[in-house]
């Protein structure tokens, strides 16, 4: 098919791989270089400067370095819908465990208004903290071994081992067929495991960019996953065979 996901994702990252070289290039030089009409370009721009990894104006678009402001910024801003909507599904009275992703924490401003419990690792968790939460947060306690203000080790993985929760909402660093869910450190690994195997439903967040993706350790299967929500930037062909795995899928329009 013309227009498949997997074609317009090709030409996506053909468009940003000459504006890595170029810095910059128009809709026009775009347009003959892939040979592919103006209007298509167009599209593909307007989704990749959503995505924050490029700039439009009067007909020029500019390469935006992967670390930069804009980036992490429309990043933000899809991580942030992310949390708002996996705090949707959490009802007054549940117990909810919550994993040390800075996704996953942005779940905690719709939490915190619900009259639950709520124990993660991550103690930016504090940082949420208002006189009008209706919700009780647990530290897990732990180990704190980087500057990440992430509690892991014995005492971390043992809280969350005494309890069993309704919801897990977790984050990841990457998610393929091939390896599942997967973290980059290993202490939070272990964490990340006991979260899973003890939460009677598991919600994951993880925008565009982890998707296909693998990082050190596998922490969970994509069995594992009773709801997924991700972005509409997401890769359409891991979505479906998600979706063939009986799981629930929801992509969050990005405004």
């Amino acid at each position: 098919m013309k227009n498949s996901t997997k074609n317009i994702q090709e030409r996506q990252e053909k468009i940003l791989s000459f504006l890595c070289e170029k810095k910059e290039m128009s809709i026009s030089e775009l347009s003959q270089t892939l040979n592919v009409s103006e209007m298509t370009i167009r599209r593909d721009c307007s989704t990749l400067s959503l995505r924050g990894q490029i700039n439009q104006k009067k007909g020029i678009i500019t390469y935006i370095e992967p670390k930069s402001k804009d980036n992490q910024s429309s990043l933000e801003r899809i991580n942030a819908s992310l949390g708002s909507e996996a705090a949707k599904f959490v009802k007054d009275g549940e117990i909810v465990f919550m994993n040390s992703s800075s996704t996953a924490l942005k779940s905690l401003p719709k939490l915190l208004q619900k009259k639950i419990y709520i124990m993660t690792n991550n103690l930016h968790a504090a940082d949420y903290i208002s006189e009008n939460d209706k919700a009780t947060l647990l530290m897990s306690g732990g180990d704190i071994v980087n500057d990440h203000l992430i509690m892991s080790g014995d005492i971390a993985k043992q809280s969350f081992s005494s309890m069993r929760s309704d919801w897990g909402i977790i984050g990841c660093a990457g998610l393929s067929l091939e390896h599942g869910i997967s973290t980059p450190y290993l202490r939070e690994a272990a964490i990340n495991k006991t979260i899973i195997k003890n939460s009677r439903r598991l919600i994951l967040v993880a925008n565009y960019s982890k998707f296909n993706s693998f990082s050190n350790f596998t922490i969970g299967n994509i069995k594992d996953i009773d709801v997924l929500i991700t972005d509409t930037f997401a890769s359409g062909e891991l979505i479906a065979a998600i979706r063939q795995e009986g799981i629930q899928v929801i992509q969050v329009p990005q405004l």
